[in-house]
Protein backbone atom coordinates (compact mmCIF):
# COMPACT_ATOMS: atom_id res chain seq x y z
CA UNK A 1 0.00 0.00 0.00
CA UNK A 2 1.40 3.42 -0.87
CA UNK A 3 1.84 6.58 1.43
CA UNK A 4 -0.80 8.11 0.16
CA UNK A 5 -3.41 5.07 0.30
CA UNK A 6 -2.09 4.51 4.06
CA UNK A 7 -2.91 8.24 4.42
CA UNK A 8 -6.46 8.70 3.24
CA UNK A 9 -7.16 5.10 4.80
CA UNK A 10 -6.33 6.55 8.15
CA UNK A 11 -8.31 9.80 7.43
CA UNK A 12 -11.04 7.41 6.40
CA UNK A 13 -11.07 5.81 9.93
CA UNK A 14 -11.09 9.07 11.50
CA UNK A 15 -14.13 9.85 9.59
CA UNK A 16 -15.91 7.27 10.72
CA UNK A 17 -14.83 6.73 14.57
CA UNK A 18 -16.16 10.39 14.65
CA UNK A 19 -19.65 9.39 12.68
CA UNK A 20 -20.06 6.62 14.93
CA UNK A 21 -19.51 8.47 18.23
CA UNK A 22 -21.58 10.95 17.12
CA UNK A 23 -24.19 8.78 16.57
CA UNK A 24 -23.80 6.12 19.22
CA UNK A 25 -22.65 5.84 22.79
CA UNK A 26 -19.01 5.25 23.67
CA UNK A 27 -19.81 1.68 24.72
CA UNK A 28 -21.74 0.45 21.36
CA UNK A 29 -19.91 -2.04 19.75
CA UNK A 30 -19.97 0.46 16.26
CA UNK A 31 -18.48 3.37 18.67
CA UNK A 32 -15.49 0.92 20.08
CA UNK A 33 -15.01 -1.03 16.49
CA UNK A 34 -14.38 2.18 14.66
CA UNK A 35 -11.91 3.55 17.54
CA UNK A 36 -10.31 -0.11 17.42
CA UNK A 37 -9.66 0.16 13.72
CA UNK A 38 -8.45 3.99 14.03
CA UNK A 39 -6.15 2.66 16.78
CA UNK A 40 -4.28 0.02 14.84
CA UNK A 41 -3.94 2.56 11.76
CA UNK A 42 -2.09 5.28 14.00
CA UNK A 43 -0.11 2.15 15.60
CA UNK A 44 0.97 1.25 12.29
CA UNK A 45 2.21 4.56 11.74
CA UNK A 46 4.35 4.60 14.95
CA UNK A 47 5.85 2.13 13.77
CA UNK A 48 7.20 4.37 11.29
CA UNK A 49 7.71 7.50 13.78
CA UNK A 50 6.81 8.09 16.84
CA UNK A 51 4.95 10.96 16.04
CA UNK A 52 1.92 12.03 13.18
CA UNK A 53 1.25 15.31 12.54
CA UNK A 54 -1.88 16.19 10.39
CA UNK A 55 -2.85 19.26 9.14
CA UNK A 56 -6.01 20.69 8.11
CA UNK A 57 -6.37 24.16 5.64
CA UNK A 58 -9.81 24.46 4.11
CA UNK A 59 -10.87 21.34 2.17
CA UNK A 60 -7.31 20.04 2.18
CA UNK A 61 -5.78 17.53 5.05
CA UNK A 62 -2.01 16.81 4.70
CA UNK A 63 -1.08 13.64 6.97
CA UNK A 64 2.75 13.55 7.32
CA UNK A 65 4.38 14.54 4.15
CA UNK A 66 1.32 13.46 2.22
CA UNK A 67 -1.57 15.85 0.46
CA UNK A 68 -4.43 14.24 0.20
CA UNK A 69 -6.86 14.23 -2.64
CA UNK A 70 -10.12 15.86 -2.06
CA UNK A 71 -13.05 13.68 -1.88
CA UNK A 72 -16.59 13.98 -0.27
CA UNK A 73 -15.69 12.13 2.98
CA UNK A 74 -12.43 14.22 3.47
CA UNK A 75 -13.84 17.05 2.77
CA UNK A 76 -16.72 16.31 4.90
CA UNK A 77 -13.70 15.77 7.93
CA UNK A 78 -11.80 18.77 6.70
CA UNK A 79 -14.81 21.01 7.70
CA UNK A 80 -15.17 19.60 10.56
CA UNK A 81 -12.24 20.41 11.93
CA UNK A 82 -12.43 23.64 10.17
CA UNK A 83 -15.39 24.69 11.95
CA UNK A 84 -13.74 24.10 15.61
CA UNK A 85 -11.34 25.67 14.20
CA UNK A 86 -8.58 23.39 14.36
CA UNK A 87 -6.01 23.30 11.88
CA UNK A 88 -3.44 20.62 13.50
CA UNK A 89 -3.80 17.46 15.48
CA UNK A 90 -0.53 15.56 16.49
CA UNK A 91 -0.38 11.99 17.75
CA UNK A 92 1.96 10.16 20.05
CA UNK A 93 3.21 7.02 20.29
CA UNK A 94 2.34 7.45 23.87
CA UNK A 95 -1.33 7.77 23.05
CA UNK A 96 -3.43 4.73 24.48
CA UNK A 97 -6.66 3.39 23.29
CA UNK A 98 -8.51 4.33 26.01
CA UNK A 99 -7.04 7.64 25.56
CA UNK A 100 -8.39 7.59 21.90
CA UNK A 101 -11.37 6.75 22.36
CA UNK A 102 -11.46 9.81 24.99
CA UNK A 103 -10.65 12.08 22.42
CA UNK A 104 -12.74 10.86 19.60
CA UNK A 105 -15.88 11.36 21.79
CA UNK A 106 -14.95 14.81 22.38
CA UNK A 107 -14.04 15.78 18.62
CA UNK A 108 -17.68 14.30 17.42
CA UNK A 109 -19.57 16.20 20.21
CA UNK A 110 -21.09 19.64 19.20
CA UNK A 111 -20.13 21.69 22.63
CA UNK A 112 -18.56 25.24 21.45
CA UNK A 113 -15.91 25.29 23.91
CA UNK A 114 -12.39 25.44 22.58
CA UNK A 115 -11.51 22.01 21.54
CA UNK A 116 -7.80 22.41 22.88
CA UNK A 117 -9.49 22.97 26.48
CA UNK A 118 -11.70 20.37 26.59
CA UNK A 119 -8.82 17.62 25.16
CA UNK A 120 -6.79 19.13 28.11
CA UNK A 121 -9.70 18.65 30.76
CA UNK A 122 -9.28 14.81 29.60
CA UNK A 123 -5.48 14.97 30.96
CA UNK A 124 -4.89 12.13 27.88
CA UNK A 125 -1.33 12.08 26.83
CA UNK A 126 -0.47 11.57 23.09
CA UNK A 127 -2.38 14.09 21.45
CA UNK A 128 -1.82 17.83 20.55
CA UNK A 129 -4.00 20.26 18.95
CA UNK A 130 -4.19 23.98 17.90
CA UNK A 131 -2.79 26.40 14.69
CA UNK A 132 -0.20 25.51 12.19
CA UNK A 133 2.37 28.13 13.11
CA UNK A 134 5.94 29.09 11.78
CA UNK A 135 9.22 27.11 12.24
CA UNK A 136 11.11 28.17 15.29
CA UNK A 137 13.23 31.13 14.40
CA UNK A 138 16.22 29.70 12.08
CA UNK A 139 19.46 29.78 13.86
CA UNK A 140 21.29 31.10 10.85
CA UNK A 141 24.07 27.98 9.98
CA UNK A 142 23.42 29.26 6.67
CA UNK A 143 24.57 32.45 6.57
CA UNK A 144 24.18 35.20 3.75
CA UNK A 145 27.22 34.47 1.57
CA UNK A 146 26.09 30.62 1.41
CA UNK A 147 22.52 31.90 0.53
CA UNK A 148 23.65 34.23 -1.96
CA UNK A 149 26.26 31.59 -3.82
CA UNK A 150 23.21 28.96 -3.89
CA UNK A 151 21.00 31.87 -5.22
CA UNK A 152 23.19 32.64 -8.39
CA UNK A 153 23.54 28.68 -8.59
CA UNK A 154 19.86 28.59 -9.03
CA UNK A 155 19.02 31.60 -11.01
CA UNK A 156 21.51 30.10 -13.83
CA UNK A 157 19.96 26.77 -13.16
CA UNK A 158 16.41 28.33 -14.29
CA UNK A 159 18.13 30.48 -17.25
CA UNK A 160 19.15 26.73 -18.51
CA UNK A 161 15.65 25.42 -17.87
CA UNK A 162 13.67 28.25 -19.47
CA UNK A 163 16.71 28.28 -22.58
CA UNK A 164 15.40 24.19 -23.15
CA UNK A 165 11.89 24.59 -22.94
CA UNK A 166 12.62 27.75 -25.14
CA UNK A 167 14.12 25.40 -28.01
CA UNK A 168 11.28 23.51 -28.00
CA UNK A 169 13.68 20.91 -25.85
CA UNK A 170 11.72 19.71 -22.27
CA UNK A 171 13.37 21.20 -19.28
CA UNK A 172 15.62 18.99 -17.49
CA UNK A 173 14.01 17.63 -14.37
CA UNK A 174 17.15 16.20 -13.06
CA UNK A 175 18.91 19.63 -12.75
CA UNK A 176 15.68 21.38 -11.67
CA UNK A 177 15.42 18.53 -8.67
CA UNK A 178 18.72 18.78 -7.72
CA UNK A 179 18.35 23.01 -6.96
CA UNK A 180 15.02 22.49 -5.32
CA UNK A 181 16.68 20.06 -3.38
CA UNK A 182 19.15 22.46 -1.80
CA UNK A 183 16.98 25.60 -1.88
CA UNK A 184 14.38 23.29 0.44
CA UNK A 185 16.77 22.55 2.27
CA UNK A 186 18.27 26.21 2.74
CA UNK A 187 14.59 27.45 2.95
CA UNK A 188 14.10 24.83 6.17
CA UNK A 189 18.17 26.24 7.64
CA UNK A 190 17.96 29.30 7.07
CA UNK A 191 14.50 30.93 6.00
CA UNK A 192 15.72 34.56 6.86
CA UNK A 193 18.77 34.34 4.76
CA UNK A 194 16.71 33.30 1.59
CA UNK A 195 14.09 35.10 1.75
CA UNK A 196 16.06 38.24 2.42
CA UNK A 197 17.85 37.25 -1.50
CA UNK A 198 14.07 37.48 -2.95
CA UNK A 199 13.72 40.85 -1.99
CA UNK A 200 16.83 42.21 -4.00
CA UNK A 201 15.35 44.92 -6.74
CA UNK A 202 16.85 44.06 -9.86
CA UNK A 203 15.43 43.85 -13.29
CA UNK A 204 19.04 42.01 -14.29
CA UNK A 205 17.77 38.61 -15.37
CA UNK A 206 14.29 39.06 -14.39
CA UNK A 207 12.66 35.73 -15.46
CA UNK A 208 14.71 33.88 -13.98
CA UNK A 209 15.02 35.36 -10.57
CA UNK A 210 11.40 35.80 -10.78
CA UNK A 211 11.65 32.00 -10.75
CA UNK A 212 13.41 31.80 -7.77
CA UNK A 213 11.75 33.90 -5.96
CA UNK A 214 8.59 32.43 -6.48
CA UNK A 215 10.20 29.01 -5.46
CA UNK A 216 11.70 30.55 -2.16
CA UNK A 217 8.16 32.50 -1.09
CA UNK A 218 6.19 28.92 -1.93
CA UNK A 219 8.24 26.84 0.18
CA UNK A 220 8.47 29.32 3.02
CA UNK A 221 4.98 29.89 3.17
CA UNK A 222 4.41 26.19 2.79
CA UNK A 223 6.85 25.70 5.96
CA UNK A 224 4.76 27.41 8.03
CA UNK A 225 1.97 25.00 7.58
CA UNK A 226 3.91 22.23 8.06
CA UNK A 227 4.83 21.11 4.88
CA UNK A 228 8.24 19.73 4.62
CA UNK A 229 10.16 16.64 3.08
CA UNK A 230 8.82 15.84 -0.40
CA UNK A 231 6.33 17.39 -0.32
CA UNK A 232 7.62 21.02 0.08
CA UNK A 233 10.31 19.83 -2.79
CA UNK A 234 7.36 19.39 -5.40
CA UNK A 235 5.65 22.93 -3.76
CA UNK A 236 8.80 23.94 -4.60
CA UNK A 237 9.27 22.99 -8.12
CA UNK A 238 6.00 24.06 -8.98
CA UNK A 239 7.05 27.53 -8.11
CA UNK A 240 10.06 27.56 -9.95
CA UNK A 241 8.27 26.14 -13.64
CA UNK A 242 4.52 28.24 -12.70
CA UNK A 243 5.68 30.37 -15.24
CA UNK A 244 7.44 28.29 -17.78
CA UNK A 245 4.97 28.51 -20.58
CA UNK A 246 5.81 32.27 -21.67
CA UNK A 247 8.76 30.62 -23.54
CA UNK A 248 5.78 30.63 -26.08
CA UNK A 249 5.44 34.14 -25.84
CA UNK A 250 7.46 36.35 -27.98
CA UNK A 251 9.78 38.54 -26.83
CA UNK A 252 8.05 42.06 -27.98
CA UNK A 253 5.16 41.02 -26.07
CA UNK A 254 6.32 39.73 -22.48
CA UNK A 255 8.61 42.55 -22.33
CA UNK A 256 6.14 45.21 -23.64
CA UNK A 257 6.23 48.71 -21.67
CA UNK A 258 2.75 49.57 -22.62
CA UNK A 259 -0.48 48.18 -22.61
CA UNK A 260 -1.18 45.01 -24.58
CA UNK A 261 -3.80 44.81 -27.34
CA UNK A 262 -6.84 41.98 -27.17
CA UNK A 263 -4.74 40.12 -29.50
CA UNK A 264 -1.13 40.09 -27.37
CA UNK A 265 -3.44 40.00 -24.10
CA UNK A 266 -4.66 36.20 -25.83
CA UNK A 267 -1.11 35.45 -27.21
CA UNK A 268 -0.16 36.10 -23.25
CA UNK A 269 -2.90 34.65 -21.31
CA UNK A 270 -1.80 31.01 -23.29
CA UNK A 271 0.85 30.58 -21.50
CA UNK A 272 -0.67 28.89 -18.68
CA UNK A 273 -1.84 26.46 -20.53
CA UNK A 274 1.26 25.71 -23.25
CA UNK A 275 3.23 25.72 -19.26
CA UNK A 276 0.88 22.74 -18.17
CA UNK A 277 1.19 20.90 -21.49
CA UNK A 278 5.34 21.57 -21.21
CA UNK A 279 5.45 19.88 -17.76
CA UNK A 280 2.65 17.27 -18.69
CA UNK A 281 5.49 15.62 -21.20
CA UNK A 282 8.72 16.27 -19.42
CA UNK A 283 9.24 13.18 -17.65
CA UNK A 284 9.68 12.68 -13.84
CA UNK A 285 8.24 16.24 -12.83
CA UNK A 286 5.36 15.49 -10.45
CA UNK A 287 1.76 16.26 -11.75
CA UNK A 288 1.52 19.45 -9.26
CA UNK A 289 4.04 21.26 -11.38
CA UNK A 290 1.83 21.31 -14.46
CA UNK A 291 -1.56 21.67 -12.33
CA UNK A 292 -0.16 25.03 -10.60
CA UNK A 293 1.08 26.42 -13.85
CA UNK A 294 -2.43 25.77 -15.68
CA UNK A 295 -4.22 26.98 -12.28
CA UNK A 296 -2.03 30.15 -11.00
CA UNK A 297 -3.93 33.15 -12.97
CA UNK A 298 -7.01 31.82 -11.83
CA UNK A 299 -8.39 33.52 -8.75
CA UNK A 300 -9.90 32.58 -5.73
CA UNK A 301 -13.72 33.32 -7.46
CA UNK A 302 -12.51 31.74 -10.75
CA UNK A 303 -11.97 35.20 -12.34
CA UNK A 304 -8.84 35.54 -13.90
CA UNK A 305 -7.49 33.25 -16.80
CA UNK A 306 -7.99 30.42 -18.34
CA UNK A 307 -11.49 31.40 -18.75
CA UNK A 308 -14.99 29.35 -18.52
CA UNK A 309 -13.03 26.20 -16.86
CA UNK A 310 -16.31 25.19 -15.11
CA UNK A 311 -16.36 24.93 -11.16
CA UNK A 312 -13.48 23.53 -9.59
CA UNK A 313 -11.42 24.25 -5.85
CA UNK A 314 -8.17 25.71 -6.57
CA UNK A 315 -4.90 23.40 -5.82
CA UNK A 316 -3.32 24.62 -2.08
CA UNK A 317 0.22 25.20 -3.81
CA UNK A 318 -1.37 27.18 -6.72
CA UNK A 319 -2.57 29.82 -3.80
CA UNK A 320 0.69 30.38 -1.75
CA UNK A 321 2.31 30.44 -5.47
CA UNK A 322 -0.12 33.39 -6.92
CA UNK A 323 0.68 35.20 -3.30
CA UNK A 324 4.12 34.57 -3.67
CA UNK A 325 4.29 35.43 -7.74
CA UNK A 326 1.66 39.07 -7.64
CA UNK A 327 4.21 39.48 -4.57
CA UNK A 328 7.35 39.25 -6.22
CA UNK A 329 6.23 41.03 -9.70
CA UNK A 330 4.91 44.30 -7.90
CA UNK A 331 8.15 44.95 -5.63
CA UNK A 332 10.81 44.09 -8.45
CA UNK A 333 12.15 46.70 -10.72
CA UNK A 334 11.37 45.83 -14.43
CA UNK A 335 13.13 47.13 -17.44
CA UNK A 336 9.90 49.77 -18.00
CA UNK A 337 9.01 50.45 -14.21
CA UNK A 338 10.29 50.44 -10.94
CA UNK A 339 9.65 48.10 -8.20
CA UNK A 340 7.15 49.31 -5.66
CA UNK A 341 7.88 49.28 -1.92
CA UNK A 342 6.58 46.35 0.04
CA UNK A 343 4.14 48.35 2.31
CA UNK A 344 2.60 49.66 -0.79
CA UNK A 345 2.17 46.09 -2.39
CA UNK A 346 0.91 44.30 1.23
CA UNK A 347 -1.54 46.87 0.86
CA UNK A 348 -2.34 45.98 -2.66
CA UNK A 349 -2.53 42.17 -1.91
CA UNK A 350 -4.77 43.10 1.13
CA UNK A 351 -7.33 44.98 -1.09
CA UNK A 352 -7.55 41.11 -3.55
CA UNK A 353 -8.21 39.42 -0.16
CA UNK A 354 -10.93 36.94 -1.12
CA UNK A 355 -11.05 37.51 -4.58
CA UNK A 356 -7.65 36.84 -6.34
CA UNK A 357 -6.38 35.50 -2.59
CA UNK A 358 -7.55 33.06 0.22
CA UNK A 359 -7.72 35.94 3.09
CA UNK A 360 -6.30 32.72 5.73
CA UNK A 361 -3.47 32.04 3.08
CA UNK A 362 -2.53 36.20 2.61
CA UNK A 363 -2.48 36.72 6.13
CA UNK A 364 0.14 33.77 6.83
CA UNK A 365 2.38 35.28 4.31
CA UNK A 366 2.18 39.04 5.55
CA UNK A 367 3.13 37.61 8.52
CA UNK A 368 5.57 35.42 7.45
CA UNK A 369 7.23 38.27 5.31
CA UNK A 370 6.86 40.64 8.45
CA UNK A 371 6.91 44.46 8.69
CA UNK A 372 10.35 44.63 7.68
CA UNK A 373 11.67 41.82 6.00
CA UNK A 374 15.08 40.82 6.28
CA UNK A 375 17.38 42.70 3.94
CA UNK A 376 14.83 45.72 4.24
CA UNK A 377 16.35 49.17 4.26
CA UNK A 378 14.93 51.47 7.15
CA UNK A 379 15.08 54.75 9.19
CA UNK A 380 15.23 54.87 12.32
CA UNK A 381 13.69 58.31 14.61
CA UNK A 382 17.04 59.85 14.31
CA UNK A 383 17.21 59.83 10.75
CA UNK A 384 20.11 57.56 10.41
CA UNK A 385 19.32 54.65 8.10
CA UNK A 386 20.52 50.73 7.82
CA UNK A 387 19.41 47.70 6.50
CA UNK A 388 17.33 44.60 8.97
CA UNK A 389 19.13 41.85 9.85
CA UNK A 390 17.06 40.21 12.08
CA UNK A 391 13.60 40.22 12.82
CA UNK A 392 12.52 40.11 16.71
CA UNK A 393 10.38 36.92 17.20
CA UNK A 394 7.31 38.60 18.82
CA UNK A 395 7.83 41.83 17.80
CA UNK A 396 7.72 43.06 14.02
CA UNK A 397 8.11 46.81 14.65
CA UNK A 398 11.14 46.26 16.45
CA UNK A 399 13.78 44.57 14.20
CA UNK A 400 17.63 44.84 14.50
CA UNK A 401 19.50 47.00 12.05
CA UNK A 402 22.80 47.61 10.73
CA UNK A 403 23.03 51.38 10.51
CA UNK A 404 25.09 52.42 7.45
CA UNK A 405 23.84 56.09 6.98
CA UNK A 406 23.06 59.37 8.66
CA UNK A 407 20.16 61.47 8.30
CA UNK A 408 21.49 63.25 5.41
CA UNK A 409 22.55 59.60 3.40
CA UNK A 410 26.45 60.47 4.16
CA UNK A 411 27.70 56.97 4.96
CA UNK A 412 29.00 55.91 8.62
CA UNK A 413 32.78 55.58 8.77
CA UNK A 414 31.97 52.06 10.41
CA UNK A 415 27.93 50.28 10.52
CA UNK A 416 26.62 49.73 13.91
CA UNK A 417 24.17 47.25 14.94
CA UNK A 418 21.04 48.41 16.69
CA UNK A 419 18.72 46.06 18.57
CA UNK A 420 15.61 48.59 18.23
CA UNK A 421 13.65 45.73 20.68
CA UNK A 422 16.13 46.59 23.91
CA UNK A 423 15.26 49.54 26.28
CA UNK A 424 17.58 51.93 28.57
CA UNK A 425 17.62 52.25 32.15
CA UNK A 426 14.00 54.05 32.38
CA UNK A 427 12.69 50.78 30.27
CA UNK A 428 12.08 52.55 27.36
CA UNK A 429 12.76 52.01 23.43
CA UNK A 430 15.20 54.63 22.27
CA UNK A 431 15.20 53.96 19.25
CA UNK A 432 12.40 53.51 16.85
CA UNK A 433 11.78 52.10 12.97
CA UNK A 434 10.12 55.09 11.55
CA UNK A 435 9.78 53.98 7.80
CA UNK A 436 11.13 51.57 5.01
CA UNK A 437 12.98 53.49 2.45
CA UNK A 438 14.91 52.76 -0.87
CA UNK A 439 18.74 51.89 0.10
CA UNK A 440 19.21 50.81 -3.61
CA UNK A 441 18.70 54.40 -4.70
CA UNK A 442 21.13 55.55 -2.52
CA UNK A 443 23.81 53.14 -3.34
CA UNK A 444 24.01 50.43 -0.68
CA UNK A 445 23.89 47.03 -1.24
CA UNK A 446 21.81 45.34 1.04
CA UNK A 447 23.51 41.50 0.61
CA UNK A 448 27.14 43.20 1.53
CA UNK A 449 26.09 45.24 4.07
CA UNK A 450 24.08 41.82 5.39
CA UNK A 451 27.21 39.66 4.59
CA UNK A 452 29.67 42.43 6.52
Amino acid sequence: MSERDTAESLMRGMASAIRAHALYSAGHPLAKRSVDGLSAALAREFRVSPSLAIGFLGDDIIVGNTKLKRSASLGGLARHFQDRQVEKLVFSSELTADGLEAIVGVLADRDSRPLQERLGALHVTGCGVGTITADPAPTGDLGVNAAKQLYGTAVQIAEGLWGAAEAGSEPDPDAAQTIIDSLAKAVSQDRASMVALTSIKSHDAYTFSHMVNVSLLTMAQARTLGIHGSLLREFGLAGLMHDIGKVKIPPEILNKPGKLTDEEMGIVKRHVIDGAQILRRTPNVPSLAAVVAFEHHLRQDLSGYPEKIGHRKLNLCTMLVSISDVFDALRTNRSYREGLPAARVRAMLAEQSGTSFEPTLLRRFVTLMGLFPVGTFVRVQNGDVGVVTEEHPSDPFRPQVRLVADADGRQLPKPRLLNTWERDDRGEHPFTVVEAVDGSAMGFNALALMAS
